[in-house]
């Protein structure tokens, strides 16, 4: 797989999602990019101000962002904890969330126009694939996977 390559074919890789409450109804809700939330049982669409419906395209940073491995998920949310190391030596496990807060590492199916990148993908159209909850609880993950569909697994 090269660097840009462009991909018609559905691929599955890894990307991280906050899950806020909105109205009534949980919602996935983009990680790095704040109060984008992620419709349930239809494609999540990558738009850009500057190109539109066109994203992603080459030589620029549009598109839905995914990683190709879960330990590449698992890194930024220990970056976005602010926990790289434990004495020296990596840390395993995923640290602590702040309550009430929980966040879910999944796998996300990705079509369309899809660019490889260094350590993942940028695409025209997302859906979750399957769902790891971070700091939810049971009901919680029942309530997502009854919304979007797909296998949800409490932590």
């Amino acid at each position: 797989m090269s660097f840009g390559q462009a991909f018609t074919e559905p691929i599955v890789a890894w990307r991280l999602w906050h899950v806020r409450r909105n109205d009534d109804t949980y919602r996935l809700e983009s990680f790095t990019w704040h109060h984008v939330s992620w419709p349930a049982r239809t494609r999540f669409e990558a738009r850009c101000s500057t190109h539109g419906a066109a994203a992603p395209v080459e030589g620029h940073e549009c598109g839905v962002y995914a990683f190709r491995t879960r330990e590449l998920a698992e890194d930024l949310l220990r970056r976005y904890t602010g926990v790289r190391q434990h004495y020296g030596r990596p840390y395993q496990e995923l640290p602590p969330l702040r309550q009430g807060c929980p966040i879910a590492i999944g796998q996300v199916s990705l079509w369309g126009r899809v660019l490889a990148r260094e350590n993942g993908f940028r695409a025209q159209y997302a859906y979750p694939y399957e769902l790891f909850l971070i700091g939810g609880e049971d009901g919680l993950a029942r309530e997502l996977r009854r919304l979007y569909a797909v296998d949800v697994w409490p932590s």
